[in-house]
C-alpha cells in the first residue's frame, strides 16, 4: 500500500474521534451550564471531587483518542507510541470514577426520603435501571481496552478498531443527556434503555460501513465487539422492568 492509500485508510479513524467528541460537548455542555449557573447562584453546592475526576479523565480520553487517530493519518507512529502511553493511566481513572459516581448517585442523588415500602420500591428500580444504563461501558471498555492493548504490537488493525469500541461504549452517558435532558435526540418510541441502546449503536454505523466498502466486509474486531455488544443490547431489554433484574441489582449495593 503506498504513502497515500495508506493515509486515506487512517481518516475514519479521525472521523469517528471527532464524531465521539462532538457528541459529548453536545450531550455535556447544556447540563454543565446549567450546573455552573446553579452553583453560582448558590441554588446548589460544588459537586463532589469525583464528578470533576470523571469529567477530567473522559475529557482527556477522547481528546488523547483524537490525537491519537489524528497523528496515525499523518503518520508519526513513533510520536503517536510515547503518547499511547498516557490511555494506560486515563483508562483506569475512568474505570474508577465511573464506579465511584455510581455509587455517590446511588447514595446520595437516589436515596429514598423515608422508608416507606413505596421509597424503598422506587429507590430499587433506580438502581437497577442505572446498572443496566450504564451496564455497557462498565462490561466492554475495560476488556476493550485490555484488548487493544494487548494487540497493539502485532495487529494495529485491531488495534485501532478496538479503541474505536472502547469510546464508542463510553458515549451512552452523553447520549442519555441529548435524549432526555435536550432533546435534541428523539426517543423514537422507545424505553429508556432502547433508545440509548440504539444511538450507540447507530454511532458506529460510518466506522462499519467504512470496513465494508473499503475491505467488502466486517475485521473480526468490530464483528466480535459488535456481537458481545449486541448480546448485552438484547439482555438489557429483557431484563429493563424485571422484577428479579430489581432484586438482583439492588443486592449488589446493599439494599
Amino acid at each position: 500500500m503506498n504513502r497515500a492509500a495508506a493515509q486515506s485508510s487512517e481518516y475514519i479513524y479521525v472521523f469517528m474521534a471527532l464524531l465521539f467528541v462532538i457528541t459529548a460537548v453536545a450531550g455535556f455542555i447544556p447540563t454543565s451550564f446549567g450546573l455552573i449557573s446553579r452553583v453560582a447562584s448558590g441554588q446548589q453546592s460544588l459537586p463532589p471531587f469525583i464528578v470533576h475526576f470523571h469529567a477530567a479523565s473522559f475529557s482527556l480520553w477522547l481528546l488523547l483518542l483524537l490525537a491519537q487517530s489524528t497523528l496515525m493519518y499523518i503518520k508519526r507512529p513513533a510520536l503517536h507510541k510515547k503518547l499511547g502511553l498516557a490511555s494506560l493511566v486515563l483508562a483506569p481513572c475512568i474505570l474508577f470514577s465511573m464506579i465511584g459516581i455510581e455509587i455517590y448517585y446511588v447514595e446520595h442523588v437516589l436515596a429514598p426520603s423515608d422508608s416507606s415500602p413505596e421509597q424503598i420500591a422506587e429507590y430499587k428500580r433506580n438502581i437497577s435501571d442505572i446498572l443496566l444504563i450504564h451496564g455497557v461501558s462498565y462490561l466492554f471498555f475495560p476488556n476493550f481496552f485490555l484488548w487493544a492493548i494487548l494487540v497493539r504490537q502485532k495487529d494495529s488493525e485491531s488495534h485501532k478498531r478496538l479503541m474505536i469500541l472502547a469510546t464508542q461504549v463510553l458515549m451512552i452517558p452523553a447520549l442519555g443527556r441529548l435524549i432526555g435532558f435536550s432533546g435534541v435526540l428523539p426517543d423514537l418510541g422507545l424505553n429508556t434503555i432502547d433508545a440509548r441502546h440504539f444511538y450507540v449503536l447507530l454511532l458506529i454505523v460510518p466506522a462499519v460501513a467504512y470496513d465494508m466498502l473499503k475491505n467488502g466486509m466486517l475485521h473480526r474486531s468490530y464483528l466480535i465487539g459488535l456481537s458481545l455488544i449486541v448480546i448485552w443490547v438484547v439482555s438489557a431489554h429483557y431484563l429493563w422492568g424485571s422484577s428479579w433484574w430489581v432484586e438482583t441489582a439492588s443486592k449488589l449495593f446493599g439494599v
